[in-house]
């Protein structure tokens, strides 16, 4: 392979820039690698219903950066990015700190969206990162303290909206009155039949009331206002939380020197920025030409910087650069304590090994082998009656 002059620059080390990374230099061990991101650990983010349940510890998803990086040879630097001169190959930081980069990787996630409604920035709650966790746990457990039946509310109906409602529901049994609110005519709309099946039964069972075809108008102190079938309904809460979608994180785009296509970066088929060859966005902030209906998921960005590692090795080469193609390898949900919903290659798998099978399966997806062994081993140690009275079936038959 030949050797560069300048690093390869990633910002943003979620799912998307952790894999380009890790992979890009196990394909190329002497390539200098310089990765950034203004946090100090990985969020794991579907493990994060189950830190909030103690059915996992906390360091099984969030294991550091630096440990990361480290021991793959790569460099990480802990800041934020503020701007990006394309034409000059030079990115900015804050501290007054510049870098210049051959090829630029950018996969900075992305953020709640508010969509400009009234009082939800201000009085709701969300779900996207650990310190919304801990300010989340902090409130729960200070309502065990009082009455109750308290008034929760959970805007969106997607995975992240399901999995907190029924997470909650079997922490605290009766100290909620669970509402989950949908704007479309079900939940889980754009997710696998089976899995929406699943979680339909998962609401019912657990007595969570559901209100589908409605939105949210305003978020005050003390009251949620909802518009449906053309009927506004004033509710009393106690608390909201949204999770109804997200946006690209984007702040440091400060002028039109790329593309956008619904508010997100535009790249080519090979995953390029349009008139920038040597730049690259992935993930969240991205939407590929042509395949403008990719879900925003973990599964897409992994595979995109799985991609992304190996037409960058191509292109260090003098090779021109491959097609990005995504393999629906299926999705899986968290539906309570200890229950979940696989839909995944033809298989459909509910309930209790159903969860067993997704947490072995995230344990395997970590990003350091350390902590993805000491998250496996921990949950094996932790479910070892389980696989005893499988192995007494097995000798019965």
């Amino acid at each position: 392979m030949q050797s560069i002059q300048k690093p390869i620059v990633i910002v943003g080390a979620g799912f998307a820039g952790m894999t380009v990374a890790l992979n890009l230099k196990n394909l190329n061990p002497s390539l200098p690698i310089l990765v950034v991101d203004s946090a100090s650990n990985f969020i794991f983010k579907p493990l994060m219903y189950e830190v909030l349940s103690k059915e996992i510890r906390i360091w099984e998803a969030t294991p550091k950066f630096a440990n990361i990086f480290s021991d793959a040879g790569i460099t990480f630097l802990k800041n934020c990015l503020t701007k990006i001169s394309f034409k000059e190959n030079i990115l900015e930081f804050s501290e007054d700190l510049k870098l210049s980069y051959q090829y630029l990787v950018i996969c900075t996630g992305s953020l709640p969206n508010s969509f400009l409604i009234k009082g939800v920035e201000e009085n709701c709650y969300f779900f996207n990162d650990f310190y919304d966790l801990n300010k989340l746990k902090s409130f729960l457990k200070e309502s065990q303290k009082t009455s109750l039946h308290k008034k929760l509310f959970i805007v969106g109906g997607g995975p992240s909206g399901i999995e907190l409602a029924c997470k909650i529901k079997d922490i605290f049994i009766d100290q909620f009155e669970i509402n989950l609110i949908e704007k479309s005519n079900e939940i889980l709309n754009r997710n696998k039949i089976f899995n929406r099946e699943q979680a339909e039964r998962a609401l019912e069972k657990r007595k969570i009331n559901v209100f589908l075809n409605s939105t949210v108008k305003e978020v005050s102190e003390t009251k949620i206002i909802i518009s449906s079938e053309d009927e506004i309904t004033s509710l009393d809460k106690d608390i909201v939380i949204w999770t109804a979608g997200v946006k690209p994180n984007l702040s440091y785009l400060q002028t039109d020197a790329i593309t956008k296509k619904y508010g997100r970066i535009l790249v080519n088929n090979q995953l390029q920025i349009e008139n920038h060859n040597n730049c690259f966005a992935i993930g969240d902030i991205s939407i590929i030409a042509g395949m403008e209906d990719l879900p925003i998921t973990a599964q897409v960005a992994m595979q995109e910087g799985n991609h992304l590692a190996k037409n960058l090795a191509l292109l260090i080469q003098g090779k021109d650069p491959l097609p990005f193609e995504f393999q629906d390898n299926g999705e899986m949900i968290s539906l309570g304590i200890g229950e979940a919903s696989i839909s995944a290659l033809g298989i459909t798998l509910s309930g209790k090994l159903a969860f067993e099978a997704r947490r072995l399966i995230y344990a395997s997806k970590l990003p350091h082998i350390t902590e993805s062994l000491k998250s496996a081993s921990s949950w094996i140690f932790q479910k070892k009656s389980i696989f005893r009275k499988f192995f007494k079936k097995d000798n019965l038959n």
